[in-house]
């Protein structure tokens, strides 16, 4: 899996132009501390998630108006002053790090899954080990719904630190466990809390330092995500048959302990404001908007049955070895590393509502194309594709967002609410796969409810985009 942020930036003409994903960054409300300014108008940050002491009375609850200089003697900052420092770039190493211990985890619990249905925990049904998986990606979701506010108010260390002891005190609880509730309690619950608590801060920060180049500084921090998937299954797989279970998890638990100290720097750039609202009640009329969810959700659903259950599908329905089903999940997330950079960049052009339902397309097909798949060519293959799909479908929902918003000042309360949306789908679709695979491994099941998803996911995707602009097919959006 792949984070939920876009990776590009550009400049245009006299007036900056950020963008994330091609979206305007005066008008994502992300936590990015940005400031855009005009020549003959006050500064504005336009931020629901980081706020500064300076607010004067608007009609916008999340604009924050900054003085000029010309009339307060207020002196701003000019972002190629503030930008491309060595204390900015530590920012992104930090930022890097997050990603590297929070999504690369997450994309990693593949391997642990396969472990446990076949040895640590294989005393339990598939269906209880699926709310391991199920429950740490639905605390991780629902956390940054909580997370945003917190950061709005000033905790930003308070949700590094306790975040960070969270994921590292959790993998190290996990190492000496042997029963169900003590990985439930290790693995799901402090692990997605404190992963929760670290994600949504890192690229925030990251954004206070950076304007013309922030596509540059994200990107380069966002790629820890899928550097994640692949350092930490390698990790898992080659030591677990040589020092067993423990101790793989204790060097992965040093691993998250060494990198997060390049945590340590970082430091937000934005003064305590006032809190704001966690849910935009209009948005429940927004039909473009509320399709966008449900699509989504659907979409999200599909990818993460098909990941997590990949390579146990691997090894009983084709002829790979042993070897080699042990990276797959390496090869997935290398394909999403590709699809999240390159496809993600020609979403600026084509719209990312256009390029997520192409690649959810394409996801369907491929998750259907396993029913024939028996060799390990061809399984190596799919892996490669569906990861290339996976990673753009979930790099572009804040895009996505922002397409179909009409209002900038609910942006980012609008993504707080997807994220708890996507958060109840990955909770509920583990055990729903798990009640379909049983332990008669119907896997015809399981692959066909998942292509179901990603092919509902398409149609839905589609409708909004229908719903929004009618059907301008040459339009992006």
């Amino acid at each position: 899996m792949t984070p939920l942020f876009p990776t590009s930036a550009r400049v245009r003409g006299p007036r900056l132009d950020s963008t994330f994903g091609g979206l305007p960054f005066d008008k994502l409300q992300l936590s990015t501390g940005m400031l855009v300014r005009s020549s003959s108008q006050p500064c504005v940050f336009r931020c629901p998630v980081a706020s500064m002491a300076c607010r004067e009375k608007s009609d916008d609850p999340t604009s924050i108006v900054v003085p000029s200089p010309s009339e307060h003697n207020v002196q701003v900052i000019s972002a190629e002053s503030r930008e491309g420092s060595w204390f900015a770039w530590l920012q992104v190493i930090g930022a890097f790090c997050v990603y590297l211990n929070t999504w690369g985890m997450l994309n990693s619990f593949g391997v642990f899954q396969t472990y446990y249905e076949l040895d640590g925990l294989s005393s339990q049904s598939s269906f209880t080990i699926s709310w391991i998986g199920s429950t740490q990606s639905a605390l991780f979701f629902v956390a940054t719904l909580i997370v945003g506010p917190l950061f709005d108010l000033g905790y930003f260390r308070s949700l590094l630190w306790v975040g960070t002891a969270l994921l590292v005190v959790s993998m190290f609880l996990l190492s000496v466990t042997s029963q169900f509730y003590q990985v439930l309690l290790t693995q799901s619950v402090l692990f997605g809390l404190g992963a929760g608590c670290v994600f949504l801060p890192a690229p925030a920060v990251v954004a206070q330092y950076f304007d013309a180049h922030l596509g540059l500084a994200i990107s380069i921090a966002s790629v820890g995500s899928a550097l994640g998937g692949i350092i930490y299954p390698a990790i898992f797989t080659s030591l677990l048959a040589s020092v067993g279970f423990g101790w793989a998890t204790r060097v992965i638990a040093f691993v998250v302990l060494g990198t997060s100290l390049f945590i340590v720097p970082m430091k937000s750039r934005t003064k305590p404001g006032a809190s704001r609202s966690v849910i935009d009640w209009t948005a429940f009329t927004d039909l473009p908007y509320m399709l966008l969810n449900l699509g989504l959700v659907f979409g999200f659903m599909g990818l993460y049955i098909v990941t997590t259950y990949f390579q146990l599908y691997a090894l009983a329905r084709t002829n790979v070895t042993t070897n080699v089903s042990d990276n797959l999940l390496i090869i997935i997330n290398t394909g999403s590393l590709v699809g999240r950079v390159v496809l993600g960049y020609f979403a600026d052009m084509v719209g990312s509502i256009n390029m997520q339902t192409a690649m959810a397309l394409v996801a369907a097909i491929l998750v259907f194309s396993l029913l024939a798949v028996h060799t390990s060519a061809a399984i190596i293959v799919v892996a490669v594709f569906l990861g290339i799909s996976s990673g753009t479908f979930l790099g572009l929902p804040v895009a996505s967002i922002v397409r179909l918003s009409d209002d900038p000042s609910k942006i980012g309360t609008r993504i707080g609410m997807t994220l708890l949306f996507v958060g109840i789908g990955a909770l509920i679709s583990y055990p729903i796969a798990s009640a379909i695979l049983g332990d008669g491994e119907n896997w015809l099941g399981l692959i066909l409810f998942s292509g179901v998803l990603l092919a509902t996911s398409t149609i839905i995707l589609a409708i909004s985009r229908i719903a929004k602009i009618g059907r301008q097919w040459a339009r992006p959006l």
